[in-house]
Protein backbone atom coordinates (compact mmCIF):
# COMPACT_ATOMS: atom_id res chain seq x y z
CA UNK A 1 0.00 0.00 0.00
CA UNK A 2 1.13 3.84 -0.52
CA UNK A 3 -0.19 6.86 1.25
CA UNK A 4 0.23 9.96 -0.44
CA UNK A 5 1.06 13.17 1.60
CA UNK A 6 -0.44 16.45 1.42
CA UNK A 7 0.38 19.97 2.47
CA UNK A 8 -1.98 23.32 2.88
CA UNK A 9 -1.74 26.62 4.00
CA UNK A 10 -3.93 29.13 1.87
CA UNK A 11 -4.11 26.58 -1.24
CA UNK A 12 -7.32 25.24 -0.78
CA UNK A 13 -8.92 26.49 -4.74
CA UNK A 14 -5.85 23.70 -5.10
CA UNK A 15 -6.94 21.09 -3.52
CA UNK A 16 -10.20 21.18 -4.81
CA UNK A 17 -9.00 20.00 -8.32
CA UNK A 18 -6.35 18.01 -7.30
CA UNK A 19 -7.38 16.13 -3.96
CA UNK A 20 -10.16 14.32 -5.55
CA UNK A 21 -7.48 12.78 -8.21
CA UNK A 22 -5.03 11.74 -5.24
CA UNK A 23 -8.08 10.02 -3.69
CA UNK A 24 -8.23 7.62 -6.94
CA UNK A 25 -5.03 7.12 -7.52
CA UNK A 26 -3.62 6.69 -3.82
CA UNK A 27 -4.97 3.78 -1.24
CA UNK A 28 -4.76 6.73 1.39
CA UNK A 29 -4.18 10.12 1.45
CA UNK A 30 -3.11 12.34 4.58
CA UNK A 31 -3.63 16.06 3.92
CA UNK A 32 -2.17 18.58 6.90
CA UNK A 33 -3.87 21.31 7.26
CA UNK A 34 -1.18 23.41 8.83
CA UNK A 35 -3.58 26.46 10.28
CA UNK A 36 -5.14 26.68 6.80
CA UNK A 37 -7.32 29.79 6.39
CA UNK A 38 -9.50 28.32 3.96
CA UNK A 39 -10.59 25.35 5.99
CA UNK A 40 -8.72 22.95 4.13
CA UNK A 41 -8.66 20.50 6.71
CA UNK A 42 -12.74 20.52 6.60
CA UNK A 43 -13.26 20.14 2.76
CA UNK A 44 -10.58 17.54 2.58
CA UNK A 45 -12.46 15.59 5.73
CA UNK A 46 -15.84 15.64 3.48
CA UNK A 47 -14.08 13.80 0.80
CA UNK A 48 -13.00 10.92 2.50
CA UNK A 49 -9.08 12.13 3.51
CA UNK A 50 -7.71 11.76 6.83
CA UNK A 51 -6.79 14.68 8.00
CA UNK A 52 -4.10 16.04 10.85
CA UNK A 53 -4.44 20.08 12.04
CA UNK A 54 -1.92 22.23 12.73
CA UNK A 55 -2.78 24.84 14.68
CA UNK A 56 -1.95 28.47 15.29
CA UNK A 57 0.73 28.94 12.97
CA UNK A 58 1.66 32.45 11.41
CA UNK A 59 3.50 30.91 8.83
CA UNK A 60 3.53 27.69 6.46
CA UNK A 61 6.30 25.54 7.57
CA UNK A 62 6.96 22.68 3.94
CA UNK A 63 9.61 20.50 6.07
CA UNK A 64 7.47 20.24 9.59
CA UNK A 65 4.33 20.10 7.64
CA UNK A 66 5.30 16.57 5.85
CA UNK A 67 6.96 15.04 8.41
CA UNK A 68 3.63 15.88 10.42
CA UNK A 69 1.73 14.08 7.95
CA UNK A 70 4.56 11.12 7.33
CA UNK A 71 3.75 10.52 11.58
CA UNK A 72 0.73 9.09 10.20
CA UNK A 73 1.53 6.91 7.80
CA UNK A 74 1.44 3.25 8.67
CA UNK A 75 1.61 2.22 4.55
CA UNK A 76 5.20 0.38 3.36
CA UNK A 77 5.02 3.13 0.95
CA UNK A 78 4.59 6.94 1.20
CA UNK A 79 4.48 9.80 -1.50
CA UNK A 80 4.63 13.70 -1.06
CA UNK A 81 2.33 15.71 -3.50
CA UNK A 82 1.91 18.80 -3.68
CA UNK A 83 -1.64 20.70 -3.26
CA UNK A 84 -1.28 21.87 -7.11
CA UNK A 85 -0.08 18.21 -8.52
CA UNK A 86 -2.56 16.39 -10.43
CA UNK A 87 -2.41 12.88 -9.92
CA UNK A 88 -3.69 11.51 -13.56
CA UNK A 89 -5.84 8.81 -14.25
CA UNK A 90 -3.18 5.37 -14.64
CA UNK A 91 -0.74 7.02 -12.27
CA UNK A 92 -2.11 3.83 -9.91
CA UNK A 93 -0.98 1.93 -12.26
CA UNK A 94 2.88 3.11 -12.66
CA UNK A 95 3.15 3.25 -8.83
CA UNK A 96 2.90 -0.56 -8.42
CA UNK A 97 6.73 -0.10 -9.85
CA UNK A 98 7.86 1.69 -6.70
CA UNK A 99 10.51 -1.09 -4.85
CA UNK A 100 12.16 -0.69 -1.37
CA UNK A 101 15.33 0.68 -3.04
CA UNK A 102 14.07 3.25 -5.30
CA UNK A 103 12.22 6.23 -5.42
CA UNK A 104 10.23 7.40 -7.50
CA UNK A 105 10.20 11.33 -9.45
CA UNK A 106 8.23 13.13 -11.61
CA UNK A 107 8.89 12.63 -15.48
CA UNK A 108 10.93 14.92 -17.20
CA UNK A 109 10.57 16.53 -20.69
CA UNK A 110 11.31 14.49 -23.31
CA UNK A 111 14.44 17.39 -23.87
CA UNK A 112 15.51 16.14 -20.47
CA UNK A 113 14.44 19.28 -18.26
CA UNK A 114 12.20 19.23 -14.61
CA UNK A 115 8.77 20.71 -14.70
CA UNK A 116 9.55 23.36 -11.74
CA UNK A 117 5.92 22.60 -9.93
CA UNK A 118 6.57 18.71 -10.19
CA UNK A 119 9.59 18.75 -8.62
CA UNK A 120 8.10 18.22 -5.36
CA UNK A 121 6.74 15.07 -5.88
CA UNK A 122 8.89 12.27 -4.32
CA UNK A 123 7.31 8.08 -3.28
CA UNK A 124 9.68 5.61 -1.60
CA UNK A 125 9.77 3.50 0.88
CA UNK A 126 8.36 4.80 4.90
CA UNK A 127 11.21 3.09 6.31
CA UNK A 128 13.68 4.80 3.80
CA UNK A 129 11.88 8.32 4.46
CA UNK A 130 12.27 7.80 8.67
CA UNK A 131 15.81 6.70 8.02
CA UNK A 132 17.17 9.71 6.39
CA UNK A 133 15.01 11.90 9.18
CA UNK A 134 12.75 12.48 6.95
CA UNK A 135 12.77 16.19 5.60
CA UNK A 136 15.25 18.37 7.52
CA UNK A 137 13.58 21.33 9.35
CA UNK A 138 15.89 23.02 9.32
CA UNK A 139 15.40 24.84 6.12
CA UNK A 140 12.90 27.81 6.58
CA UNK A 141 10.69 29.56 4.54
CA UNK A 142 10.77 28.48 0.88
CA UNK A 143 13.24 26.71 -1.40
CA UNK A 144 15.57 23.66 -2.02
CA UNK A 145 14.52 21.49 0.81
CA UNK A 146 13.24 18.91 -1.78
CA UNK A 147 16.67 18.76 -3.29
CA UNK A 148 18.03 17.72 0.30
CA UNK A 149 15.33 14.88 0.91
CA UNK A 150 16.34 13.89 -2.63
CA UNK A 151 19.91 13.37 -1.77
CA UNK A 152 19.56 12.29 1.19
CA UNK A 153 17.68 9.18 -0.05
CA UNK A 154 20.38 8.98 -2.92
CA UNK A 155 23.22 9.32 -0.62
CA UNK A 156 22.48 7.77 2.19
CA UNK A 157 19.93 5.42 1.70
CA UNK A 158 21.27 4.45 -2.08
CA UNK A 159 17.96 4.88 -3.13
CA UNK A 160 17.87 4.29 -7.32
CA UNK A 161 15.66 7.49 -9.11
CA UNK A 162 12.76 6.33 -11.15
CA UNK A 163 11.01 8.40 -13.53
CA UNK A 164 7.34 7.54 -14.08
CA UNK A 165 5.38 8.52 -17.19
CA UNK A 166 5.04 11.97 -18.58
CA UNK A 167 1.43 11.59 -18.61
CA UNK A 168 1.43 10.26 -14.62
CA UNK A 169 1.11 13.87 -13.24
CA UNK A 170 0.27 17.27 -14.18
CA UNK A 171 0.67 20.72 -12.45
CA UNK A 172 -1.33 23.66 -11.92
CA UNK A 173 1.03 26.50 -13.25
CA UNK A 174 1.17 30.02 -10.25
CA UNK A 175 3.44 32.47 -9.70
CA UNK A 176 6.04 32.81 -7.05
CA UNK A 177 3.50 35.52 -5.03
CA UNK A 178 1.23 32.24 -4.19
CA UNK A 179 4.87 31.21 -2.71
CA UNK A 180 5.30 34.17 -0.95
CA UNK A 181 1.99 34.40 0.70
CA UNK A 182 2.38 32.45 3.67
CA UNK A 183 6.17 33.04 4.45
CA UNK A 184 7.63 35.50 6.44
CA UNK A 185 10.15 36.46 3.67
CA UNK A 186 9.86 35.70 0.54
CA UNK A 187 12.19 32.94 -1.52
CA UNK A 188 14.25 35.50 -2.63
CA UNK A 189 16.00 36.09 1.11
CA UNK A 190 15.24 32.54 1.83
CA UNK A 191 15.81 30.46 -0.98
CA UNK A 192 19.92 31.25 -0.89
CA UNK A 193 20.23 30.65 2.81
CA UNK A 194 18.94 27.02 2.20
CA UNK A 195 21.12 26.84 -0.81
CA UNK A 196 23.76 27.30 1.19
CA UNK A 197 22.68 24.06 3.30
CA UNK A 198 21.79 22.10 0.24
CA UNK A 199 25.72 23.05 -0.77
CA UNK A 200 27.47 22.00 2.52
CA UNK A 201 25.34 18.86 2.69
CA UNK A 202 26.30 17.78 -0.75
CA UNK A 203 29.90 19.09 0.24
CA UNK A 204 29.97 16.27 3.00
CA UNK A 205 30.12 14.12 0.02
CA UNK A 206 32.94 15.39 -1.58
CA UNK A 207 30.37 16.50 -4.41
CA UNK A 208 31.26 20.62 -4.73
CA UNK A 209 28.82 21.24 -7.23
CA UNK A 210 25.49 18.72 -7.13
CA UNK A 211 23.65 20.66 -10.16
CA UNK A 212 26.79 19.89 -12.49
CA UNK A 213 28.03 16.40 -10.86
CA UNK A 214 27.68 13.84 -13.12
CA UNK A 215 26.67 11.43 -9.81
CA UNK A 216 23.54 13.85 -9.08
CA UNK A 217 22.28 14.38 -12.82
CA UNK A 218 19.39 11.84 -12.05
CA UNK A 219 17.87 13.65 -9.18
CA UNK A 220 18.99 17.33 -9.49
CA UNK A 221 16.80 19.91 -11.03
CA UNK A 222 17.37 20.80 -14.78
CA UNK A 223 15.74 24.16 -15.85
CA UNK A 224 14.41 24.64 -19.47
CA UNK A 225 16.40 27.40 -20.15
CA UNK A 226 13.88 28.37 -22.96
CA UNK A 227 11.26 27.84 -20.43
CA UNK A 228 11.73 31.42 -18.92
CA UNK A 229 11.83 33.05 -22.45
Amino acid sequence: MITAVTTCMGRLEHLQLTLPFMLAEFDRVIVVDWSCPDGAGDYATSLGASVVYQRNEKYFHRSKSRNLGARLVTSEYIAFVDADTLCMPGLKDELKTLRNNRMLLSARTPKGYDIPNLFGFVACSTDAFWNVGGYDESFEGWGHEDSKFRGALFLEEKLTPFRLSGMALGAIAHGHELRDKNHEESLYKTSPVNFKKLYDYFQNFGISDWMKDPRTDSITFKNDPEAAL
